[in-house]
C-alpha cells in the first residue's frame, strides 16, 4: 500500500516515528520517562485496532471459498503481473525521489545518487514487510546512510521531509479523486458525495496554502527546513506520482466486474491507505484487505480478494527479495567485512567487461524501441489505456520512443568507451523510453527490458568515469553503419507489418487511436531525421577536450630538474606543455594534448625512484578522457615501465652522444678540430659564452641571427620536443655565440644537466656564408664541457635512423626505413647522421611508447603535428633547430 504508509507500517513506520526527534539537537537530552498508563496505551490501541480489523475481515470472508480464490489467483494474466510489478517500480522509483528530496533539505553534505537509491528502496520495502519500521527501516536507513557520512540527527530529519512528502502526496491524489468522483469514495466512508467533494477541495486548498506558504523559502519546522517555490512544487509531484502508481499497481489486478475507472478507484486506495493507518496495524495487513471489500461489494470477493493477494505478492513480497539481496550485497562490499576470495576473483575477472556488456544491452534497448514503434499495438492493451491517457499524450509518447531507440544506439558508443557523460544520458533516455513504452500502447514487455538494462547500469556507475564528451571524436564508419542498419530495419519491418494499408499522403496527418500506420511512419521520419541530425554532428564535431595549462612556474619545477638526468629536461621550460607532478614535487611529466593523443615528452623527470608513480598516474588520467598514452623519445632506461603499462614500443632513431673524456683536438684525433680552430682564428671568429644575466640585453642581434636563419631555410618555428625563439625562454639559459668583430654570426643556448652528467644546446641559429661554422660552435662548447667536469655531450638524435630492414625485422621498421632511404630532399636524414657520426659519438635508440595497432598512424600524424606547430606545417622543410 503506499502507499507507505502500508509500505513501512502504518502505525509505527520510521517516517512517523522520528519526526520528534528531528526537531532536537543530538545534544539534547532525553525527555522524561512517560507515566506508565500512556507507555501501555499505544499497545492497547494497536492490539484492540487488530482485534477490529481481524473480527471486519472474517465477517467479510465468512463463507468464502480459499480454493477459489487460490485458483483465481493462479489465473492472473502475466501480463497483468507484469504491468502491476512495473507500476510497482514507478512506486519504488518515487520513493527514491523522496529521500534525494529529503536529503537536499535535511543536510548540506553530498551523497552519491547510488547510495540514496540502495538507502531508499531497501528501507521501504524492508520496513513494508516485517514492520517495526522504526528498527527495521530505521536501522537500514542509519546503516547505510551513516556509511555516508550522515549523522543521526540528519538522517531523522530527512526521514521527517520523506514522510511530509508522502503524505503530501496522500493528500494531493485524495484531494484529486475525492473531488472528481466523490461518489466512489462514498461507499467507503459512507459519507454524502457532497461532502467528499467538499473534503476533495479542502486538501487541494490547503496544498495550494502550503505552496503558497512555503514560495519565500526560507520556512522550517524547528531544525528541518522546507522546500520553497519549485522544490515544494516538485515535492507534491513526487508525491503524486508515487501513491498513483502504486494504486495502479492494484487498479490493473481488479476484476472487470469492479467497473471503476482509475480516478475512482486511487480515492479509494487513498481512503483505504489511511483505514489502514488509523487500524494501527502492522503493515496495514488486513485492515488494508478490509477496506477495499466493502468499497467494492458488487465484485465478487474471490476476484477481489485474489487480486489482492497478487498485489501483496508484486508491490510487496518481490520488492522485499530484491531490497534484501541489494543490501546483503551491500554489507558484503563494507571494507570490514571479509568477503570470499573467489567472489572477489570472479567480480574481478567480470569488471572490465561490464562497460562493453552495458554498451550492447543499451544498443539492443535502442534496437527494442525502433521495433516496437514499428509494429501495430495490441488493441485489447490500447482499450485500457484509453482510460489512463490522452490521445495526443499517446501520439507524442510514440515519437519520442523512436527518437529514444535512436539516441540509445549512439549512446551504446559513449558507454563502451566508458564515458561519464554517455552514462548520464542513457540513464535518463532508459528512463524516458520505459514511462513512454507505457503511454504509446502499455508495452510492458519493453518496458521490463529498458528497467533491467536501467538497473543495470545504475548498479555499475563506478564503471562510467572518463569525463570525455559524447562527441569528443568523429563517429566512426563502422558505427554509422550499424545505426544506418538498424534503422533501415526497423523501416523495412513496419512496412512489411502494414503492406496491407494503401499509402496516400493523408496517413501522416491521421490521429486516432488505431492508425498504427499513421504512427509508424511518422516515428520513422523522425527516427530517420533525429538519427542522421546526430551521426552528422559525430562525424564533423570533436569537441575540444579541456586544454587548460596551469600557470607556468618555474620554481615548482625547479626541484625536479635538479635530480634530472638528462640535459633535456629543460624543454619544461619552454612553456608550451602542462605538467603532471608527483606528490613530493621532485618529479613530473610534461606533456602536450593533440586530437586524442596525450603526449609526454621524454622519460619522467626527477627522481627515478617516482618515475613508476608518476606513469600510472598519468595513465589514469588519459583513461579517465578517453585518450591515447603517448611517450616521445623516451630511454631505454625505463622501457620495462612502459611495458608494464600495457603500450606498444616503435623505434624513431638514435641519439648521439659524445664522450668528453675521450674527446681531444690533440694528436691525430683531434686533426679535424684543431683546423676548425685554425680556421676561425685566421678568420678573426671568435667563441664566447654569454651569461644568462646579460642575454636580454643581446637579444635584438639574437633575433636578428634567427630572423635571417629562419628565412634561409623558410621554415617556421617548431616545438615542443625543441625549442622556439623565446625571449623568456633564451633568458634563462648561458647562450653560446660565435661572433666577428663583436657580430654575432651564430648562437644556440646552453642546457647543463647534473654534475658529471651531460651538456647540451637546444635553439641553435646561425647566419648564412660563414662555412664550418657549427664545428666550431660544437667544438668550444665541447671543450667547455670536459673542462667544467661534465662526461657527456648531447647531439641530439637522428631520425629514422639505426632502423633494420630485414625481411624479419617489424613494419614500422621497414616503413622508416624506406622513408629515410627516399624522404632525403624533405629531411635530410642521412646527412644530419653522418654530420654528426663525424664526432665519433655513442649511440642510444629512442623510442615511441603508445597504444600501437591501428592507432599508430593518427599517433604519429598527431606527434608529427605538435611538433610542427599544426597539421599545415607537417610537409615544411628543416627543422626548428
Amino acid at each position: 500500500m503506499s502507499t507507505h504508509a502500508m509500505r513501512t507500517g502504518p502505525a509505527q513506520r520510521a517516517d512517523e516515528a522520528l519526526p520528534a526527534a528531528i526537531l532536537l539537537p543530538e545534544e539534547a537530552s532525553p525527555a522524561p520517562n512517560p507515566r506508565p498508563l500512556l507507555r501501555w496505551a499505544g499497545p492497547v490501541l494497536a492490539l484492540a485496532g487488530c482485534a477490529a480489523v481481524l473480527a471486519l475481515l472474517a465477517d467479510l470472508l465468512s463463507g468464502l471459498d480459499m480454493a477459489a480464490v487460490t485458483a483465481s489467483a493462479l489465473a492472473t494474466p502475466s501480463q497483468l503481473i507484469a504491468g502491476s510489478l512495473l507500476f510497482g517500480a514507478v512506486s519504488y522509483a518515487a520513493l527514491v525521489g523522496y529521500d534525494a528530496f529529503a536529503i537536499r533539505a535535511a543536510t548540506d553534505k553530498a551523497v552519491p545518487f547510488s547510495t540514496i537509491a540502495i538507502g531508499s528502496f531497501t528501507s521501504y520495502a524492508i520496513g513494508h514487510t516485517l514492520g517495526f519500521p522504526l528498527f527495521t527501516a530505521g536501522a537500514v536507513r542509519w546503516r547505510i546512510y551513516g556509511r555516508a557520512g550522515l549523522t543521526l540527527s540528519e538522517v531523522a530529519r530527512l526521514t521527517a521531509v520523506a514522510a511530509m512528502t508522502l503524505w503530501i502526496g496522500m493528500a494531493a491524489v485524495l484531494g484529486l479523486s475525492a473531488s472528481m468522483e466523490p461518489q466512489a469514495l462514498a461507499t467507503l466512508d459512507r459519507l454524502p458525495a457532497s461532502l467528499n467533494r467538499g473534503v476533495g477541495i479542502a486538501l487541494l486548498a490547503g496544498l495550494a496554502g502550503y505552496l503558497a506558504w512555503t514560495r519565500r523559502g526560507d520556512r522550517a519546522i524547528g531544525r528541518m527546513r522546507l522546500p520553497g517555490g519549485r522544490a515544494a512544487l516538485a515535492q507534491i509531484g513526487l508525491g503524486l506520482v508515487d501513491v498513483s502508481a502504486a494504486a495502479a499497481a492494484l487498479w490493473i489486478l481488479l476484476p472487470s466486474s469492479s467497473g471503476i475507472g482509475f480516478p475512482a478507484f486511487a480515492a479509494v486506495f487513498a481512503g483505504a491507505v489511511l483505514l489502514a493507518v488509523v487500524s494501527h496495524v502492522p503493515a496495514g495487513l488486513g485492515a488494508f484487505e478490509a477496506a477495499i471489500l466493502l468499497a467494492f461489494p458488487q465484485a465478487p470477493a474471490a476476484d477481489l480478494l485474489s487480486a489482492l493477494l497478487v498485489w501483496r505478492l508484486t508491490y510487496t513480497l518481490v520488492p522485499f527479495t530484491a531490497a534484501v539481496a541489494l543490501y546483503a550485497s551491500h554489507e558484503l562490499a563494507r571494507a570490514d567485512i571479509r568477503v570470499p576470495r573467489t567472489v572477489l576473483r570472479i567480480r574481478h575477472l567480470v569488471l572490465p567487461f561490464v562497460p562493453a556488456i552495458l554498451a550492447a544491452l543499451t544498443f539492443l534497448g535502442g534496437l527494442v524501441l525502433l521495433t516496437s514503434g514499428a509494429l501495430p499495438n495490441d488493441y485489447s492493451r490500447i482499450r485500457a489505456l484509453k482510460y489512463l491517457v490522452p490521445l495526443p499524450f499517446a501520439e507524442v509518447s510514440h515519437l519520442v520512443g523512436s527518437t529514444a531507440g535512436v539516441v540509445l544506439l549512439i549512446l551504446s558508443r559513449g558507454l563502451l568507451r566508458r564515458l561519464a557523460s554517455a552514462w548520464t544520458l542513457a540513464v535518463l533516455v532508459i528512463g524516458a523510453g520505459m514511462a513512454v513504452s507505457l503511454a504509446k500502447g502499455f508495452d510492458w514487455e519493453e518496458a521490463l527490458i529498458l528497467g533491467a538494462v536501467l538497473s543495470l547500469l545504475l548498479t555499475h556507475r563506478a564503471a562510467f568515469y572518463r569525463k570525455a564528451g559524447i562527441f569528443a571524436e568523429p563517429l566512426e564508419p563502422r558505427w554509422l553503419i550499424a545505426i544506418s542498419f538498424v534503422v533501415g530495419c526497423s523501416i523495412w519491418l513496419g512496412f512489411t507489418a502494414f503492406h496491407d494499408v494503401d499509402y496516400s499522403h493523408d496517413l501522416w496527418w491521421q490521429f486516432n487511436w488505431h492508425d498504427d500506420a499513421s504512427r509508424f511512419l511518422r516515428s520513422s521520419l523522425v527516427a530517420v531525421i533525429i538519427g542522421a541530425g546526430l551521426s552528422l554532428y559525430a562525424m564533423i564535431h570533436r569537441q575540444p577536450g579541456s586544454r587548460r595549462v596551469e600557470p607556468f612556474t618555474p620554481d615548482a619545477l625547479a626541484p625536479a630538474l635538479s635530480y634530472a638526468e638528462r640535459a633535456d629536461a629543460h624543454l619544461a621550460l619552454l612553456e608550451d606543455k602542462r605538467f603532471l607532478f608527483h606528490p613530493s614535487g621532485e618529479a613530473f611529466l610534461m606533456y602536450a594534448v593533440q586530437g586524442k593523443s596525450w603526449v609526454v615528452m621524454g622519460d619522467p623527470v626527477g627522481k627515478s625512484e617516482h618515475a613508476a608513480d608518476l606513469l600510472w598516474q598519468f595513465l589514469e588520467e588519459v583513461d579517465r578522457n578517453a585518450g591515447w598514452p603517448v611517450f616521445y623519445q623516451v630511454s631505454p632506461a625505463h622501457l620495462p615501465l612502459y611495458l608494464d603499462g600495457g603500450l606498444s614500443l616503435v623505434k624513431l632513431g638514435e641519439e648521439a652522444h659524445v664522450d668528453l673524456a675521450a674527446f681531444t683536438t690533440e694528436g691525430k684525433a683531434g686533426k679535424d678540430w684543431r683546423a676548425a680552430l685554425n680556421r676561425a682564428q685566421r678568420e678573426n671568429l671568435e667563441f664566447v659564452t654569454i651569461p644568462a644575466s646579460e642575454v636580454p640585453a643581446h637579444l635584438p642581434e639574437l633575433k636578428r641571427v634567427s630572423d635571417t636563419w629562419l628565412g634561409e631555410r623558410g621554415a617556421g618555428e617548431k616545438g615542443f620536443s625543441i625549442g622556439f625563439w623565446s625571449e623568456s625562454y633564451l633568458s634563462r639559459f648561458d647562450v653560446a655565440v660565435i661572433r666577428r668583430e663583436g657580430r654575432i654570426l651564430a648562437f644556440a643556448n646552453i642546457w647543463y644537466g647534473r654534475p658529471g652528467g651531460e651538456i647540451t644546446v637546444d635553439l641553435m641559429r646561425y647566419v648564412p656564408d660563414v662555412p664550418g661554422i657549427m664545428d666550431l660552435l660544437f667544438v668550444n662548447l665541447m671543450q667547455e664541457g670536459k673542462a667544467r667536469g661534465f662526461r657527456w655531450f648531447n647531439l641530439g638524435m637522428a631520425p629514422l635512423s639505426g632502423l633494420s630492414d630485414h625481411r624479419l625485422a617489424p613494419s614500422w621498421h621497414k616503413i622508416a626505413a624506406f622513408l629515410a632511404r627516399n624522404g632525403e630532399r624533405f629531411y635530410g636524414f642521412k646527412g644530419l647522421r653522418a654530420y654528426k657520426e663525424k664526432f665519433n659519438p655513442v649511440w642510444e635508440p629512442r623510442y615511441l611508447a603508445c597504444p600501437g595497432g591501428w592507432a599508430l598512424p593518427q599517433i604519429l600524424l598527431d606527434v608529427t603535428s605538435l611538433i610542427a606547430g599544426g597539421p599545415a606545417k607537417i610537409v615544411s622543410k628543416g627543422s626548428g633547430s
